[in-house]
């Protein structure tokens, strides 16, 4: 994959290719966006154009042995780094390393590269080892923190960096894509897209994670009376999809009551069960549900049990029913 080939970030790459051309390189880059919009992806190529060995400029040919390293991550100068599981941290055993060795010479490429992925993550020990070697950056080394969060980093640490932002994709952009490039028909790359806010990574992320068996089997459960929320089985990783299905249900109910377009429904393919829902349920009630749920994203950031913030939603929700 080369810079071609990232989608909907055409400021951030023509930015980066812009640096290499003109040779104007900064020693540190904060990619800052939310998740899946493609600064991980945007981080590795432009490692890669860094070292490519034989790119006269920031096209990569993907064929050369750094290339190749660094697309199956065995490149001896490129370094990536994340939390190890996720709610968790930056170690500081991790930045004292890069600490270490960045200011030696490398041992193949033009330009080391180290990647921060999750840097809102570190800890205030980890960041403020970093700060010291942005204080003094070593002159063939960059270093790229990865970031959903600016504000969560040390000033400092802004201040001494390129900030470089990624935004989310328009919706029917991700929409083409998804149906040029990956085949899907109208409504599920319709509603991937929706599902997703805007992040191709989500997208595709829901669209191998089987997400319409997924979504098929809650709504099962959204129209039996009362709702029936049963989580035993479902696995750690998939509780925020369950929650993002639902508040998009909920959405779509609400904007169809309020007179909103159809286009503006996430469950297209639902539209008749929404619109009698839309009759049945009141302003009041939409309102409290969908408060209801955005709640509980927020105790699943706090590492809350997660079944129990689920039934806990499903009580609530049955409620005036």
């Amino acid at each position: 994959m080369s810079f071609a080939d990232l989608k909907g970030q055409d400021s951030a790459v023509s930015f980066l290719k812009s640096a290499i051309s003109n040779n104007r390189l900064s020693h540190a880059y904060i990619f800052s966006g939310p998740d899946g919009v493609g600064k991980r992806l945007t981080a590795i190529n432009f490692a890669k154009a860094l070292n490519c060995e034989r790119a006269s400029s920031y096209e990569v040919c993907e064929m050369c042995l750094s290339c190749k390293k660094i697309n199956e991550s065995l490149h001896p100068d490129i370094s990536i780094i994340s939390p190890q599981k996720e709610g968790g941290s930056i170690k500081i055993e991790d930045v004292r390393q890069i600490i270490k060795d960045i200011y030696l010479k490398p041992f193949e490429a033009r330009k080391k590269v180290y990647i921060i992925d999750g840097a809102q993550d570190m800890k205030h020990e980890a960041a403020n080892a970093l700060l010291k070697t942005l204080e003094e950056p070593p002159a063939d080394s960059i270093l790229i923190l990865i970031t959903e969060n600016l504000k969560a980093l040390f000033h400092t640490i802004v201040s001494r960096s390129q900030v470089v932002r990624f935004f989310p994709l328009k919706l029917k952009e991700i929409e083409g894509i998804l149906t040029k490039e990956y085949l899907l028909d109208g409504t599920p790359a319709h509603i991937l897209a929706h599902l997703s806010g805007g992040r191709l990574g989500e997208a595709m992320r829901f669209k191998d994670d089987d997400i319409f068996t997924k979504r098929a089997s809650l709504m099962k459960s959204i129209s039996s009376r009362p709702l029936n929320l049963d989580f035993d089985n479902v696995r750690k990783e998939d509780f925020r999809l369950y929650l993002n299905i639902l508040l998009s249900w909920y959405r779509d109910i609400l904007n169809m009551k309020v007179g909103l377009e159809d286009y503006m429904l996430v469950n297209i393919d639902k539209k008749d069960i929404i619109s009698n829902e839309a009759r049945r349920m009141s302003f009041e009630y939409l309102e409290d549900v969908i408060s209801n749920i955005v709640s509980t994203f927020t105790y699943l950031d706090r590492n809350v049990n997660q079944k129990l913030a689920m039934s806990v939603l499903g009580i609530k929700i049955n409620r005036g029913s």
